[in-house]
């Protein structure tokens, strides 16, 4: 048996399934697409990657997500956002914001 978590090249499910409807939802990616132009546009060099990631992260966690109240599904939506590499999704909308 094996410890690798990772999913179609993605460090596991939750962060490949965040980054999978981001890019495919036309409305979704439209506003990602400018969140990142944004985030990009106030961030350092230093601070771009973590500025992504946050914006991200934010907008997914208080936004996105459903207030499910105190619950079985609030606890396991809870940990599968906890689980998602907000860089490595920040790393690919960086990568294709610049390109655009």
């Amino acid at each position: 048996m094996t410890d690798d978590q990772t999913y179609n090249g993605w460090k596991n499910y939750p962060t490949w399934c965040v980054n999978l409807w981001l890019s495919n939802d036309e409305s979704l990616y439209a506003e990602a697409h400018d969140r990142v132009a944004w985030a990009l546009h106030d961030s350092t060099d230093d601070t771009v990657r973590a500025d992504v990631a946050d914006a991200l992260k934010t907008w997914v966690r208080e936004d996105l997500a459903p207030d499910l109240g105190a619950s079985f599904a609030a606890d396991l939506l809870g940990y599968a956002l906890d689980c998602i590499d907000w860089h490595e999704i920040a790393d690919s909308w960086i990568e294709s914001t610049v390109e655009a």
